[in-house]
């Protein structure tokens, strides 16, 4: 054989026994811990699902031991059906993961050729089942590797940790061999670890929906802004330079604070507000008017709650022309203190009209709107809330004692709105219920908390909040995150899509980020700034709309009849006009009734 064709064969060799190995095995990263048993195809079981499917172990050629899985009742509830099996190590809050496989769809199962499940690791312990993580993946005819990096969100239990494959919810059927997760540790980087490209409907850059939706914002939350500029005697001064900028959106631009950090003792809390005041025309604190928050803040010995931080963090943003939402009144899901009461209904009804009184007199009127009821329908399948002990009529006489103590808009709060399933039909029915039953309801607020094993189209969004806003034309974004496991570049898509989504639709007055500093927030992965304060992707997003596109600044010179006009985004402006070596700065909302400033030189 000569030389040239000799390393021809060899290197196309070397090319078929790579390609082997990467299909025979989910090749990850070194460096991490395996923390399922190295025979993962004997050790995983088969949990409920009786009938609604059929699974059984297979060896795969090229691919080793394995699991097919056929689902036959495509209307069984995932969580019905699991292929699960028991970690054999640990793993800790923050840890970086890596779920590793190698799967295919069986070709002729499904109807377009695709089959996709979730992949749940959870501690099987009831009512909760705490997940370190989950997502979604998707796969064709052809075998392919799947990996699912994440960081987990709490400690695993040994002998109740389970990692599960679950691929109920339509007809289809997998195959799935050499199964891994591998524990990286908390100081790895996710971002080296593999990931998927997760594809929602609409992320493409030139998708027609963006183009459409940017169309609507230019249209509907812009207005004419004339400035005129007279002298004493009302003669009009040409030549005068005006300038114009946004301060504060009339369209609220918001996020979750913490009165802690915003007006306590810690010596972030300057930074902390110059953010908040650099980036934010809204805010909420998240729980220092809840129950708990704020019977800690009246005790003055909390180390997270206290009044004074709470009443001067409303003053500052009152007087920094910032609205203000109320969070909250009553809570639906059962909780320990109420779960304790479930036997006297009218002690609990008691509690929450307290609180409600209380509250509301206490903030006086720095408050501009009220969730008067969050997540009224839960999230428990079957729905488990109070107001099915207490009585069909409790959240209508939240809403009417609420409404006996103040004029502020009242808002009904619940999340998952966009997700199909009970939550979203629930919760338009105790929305119609409440009108039904006389009850004016100004606002409903949609939260928004996502994750990617779930991401549904802008359109669908769209479509979905036509069917809310049919009920009550003012909707309202209020605690948006989204977990990626790690995949920032999806983190800022999406946040750019639900920004882009909400402000085109003209039934949205807010939209409210749970989480917008790693340094104080539930679940610090879901923030805009890190630690440090530098930018991820997803800040970036949030400045350049909401603070460059969507923040009009103009300036020009007043004509011969001493006018300039100009067309900006609704809300609070500084207006500066300079004349003769002379400046005034002058504050102007286009809210107020007229969109024409008048300025006496």
């Amino acid at each position: 054989m000569k030389k040239p064709v000799r390393s021809i064969v060899l290197r196309l060799i070397s090319w078929w026994i790579a390609c082997q190995c990467a299909v025979s095995a989910a090749v990850a990263p070194e460096g991490g811990t395996d923390l399922l048993p190295r025979d993962w195809a004997g050790a995983a079981t088969v949990q409920g699902g009786a009938g609604l499917w059929n699974a059984s172990k297979q060896d795969f050629p090229d691919h080793g031991a394995g699991w097919r899985v056929r689902v036959i009742d495509a209307d069984a509830h995932p969580s019905r059906l699991q292929l699960t099996c028991r970690l054999a190590g640990e793993a800790k809050r923050g840890d970086r993961l890596l779920v590793a496989f190698d799967a295919r769809c069986v070709p002729g199962s499904a109807a377009d050729e695709v089959a996709q499940a979730r992949v749940v690791i959870e501690i099987k312990e009831a009512p909760k089942y705490p997940k370190l993580g989950t997502d979604t993946f998707h796969v064709r005819s052809g075998w392919s590797t799947v990996f699912i990096p994440f960081a987990a969100d709490t400690d695993s239990k040994p002998g109740l940790t389970n990692l599960s494959i679950l691929p109920g919810g339509r007809k289809q059927a997998l195959e799935i061999a050499n199964v891994r997760l591998l524990n990286y540790g908390a100081d790895y980087d996710i971002t080296k670890l593999p990931r998927p490209y997760i594809h929602y409907p609409g992320r493409e850059v030139d998708a027609p929906w963006r183009k459409k939706a940017l169309e609507r914002i230019n249209g509907h939350r812009t207005t004419d802004i004339r400035v005129e500029v007279v002298d004493a005697l009302g003669a009009p001064v040409s030549g005068a330079v005006v300038s114009l900028g946004l301060r504060r959106h009339s369209f609220g631009f918001g996020s979750a604070v913490k009165a802690k950090f915003l007006m306590g003792p810690d010596p972030g809390a300057v930074k902390y507000r110059e953010m908040v005041d650099a980036n934010f025309s809204s805010l909420v604190l998240e729980n220092d008017l809840k129950p708990f928050g704020w019977t800690g803040g009246l005790s003055n010995k909390s180390n997270s709650y206290r009044l004074d931080w709470t009443m001067r963090s409303l003053a500052w943003a009152k007087g920094r022309g910032m609205k203000t939402r109320g969070h909250y009144l009553c809570w639906g899901p059962w909780e320990p203190w109420s779960t304790a009461l479930k036997d006297k209904p009218e002690e609990i009804r008691g509690k929450v009209m307290g609180h409600l009184d209380e509250v509301i007199r206490g903030t006086g009127g720095l408050i501009d709107e009220w969730d008067a009821v969050n997540h009224p329908a839960g999230w428990s399948d079957p729905r488990a809330t109070v107001d099915l002990a207490i009585g069909r009529e409790f959240y209508a006489d939240v809403f009417r004692e609420a409404r006996a103590r103040t004029g502020v808009p009242l808002i009904i709060n619940e999340d998952q709105v966009f997700r199909p399933g009970r939550q979203q039909e629930d919760f338009y029915q105790i929305v119609k219920d409440l009108l039904a039953r006389g009850v004016r309801v100004d606002g409903i607020g949609n939260q928004g908390h996502f994750h990617s094993s779930h991401l549904p189209s802008p359109e669908e969004m769209l479509r979905l909040s036509d069917r809310f806003a049919s009920l009550v034309p003012n909707l309202a974004i209020t605690e948006f995150d989204v977990n990626t496991n790690g995949d920032e570049q999806l983190q800022a898509d999406w946040l750019r899509d639900c920004l882009i989504m909400a402000y085109s639709h003209p039934a949205y007055s807010s939209f409210i980020l749970w989480v917008f500093w790693e340094g104080a927030g539930y679940k610090p992965e879901l923030a805009l700034w890190r630690k440090d304060w530098s930018e991820k992707p997803n800040a970036k997003v949030w400045r350049d709309l909401v603070w460059n596109q969507w923040a009009t600044r103009e300036s020009g010179k007043t004509d011969g009849q001493g006018c300039f006009n100009s067309r900006g985004h609704r809300g609070l402006y500084e207006i500066t006009v300079l004349h003769q070596g002379q400046k005034r700065v002058l504050p102007f909302h286009t809210d107020r009734g007229t969109n024409t400033l008048r300025v006496v030189w």
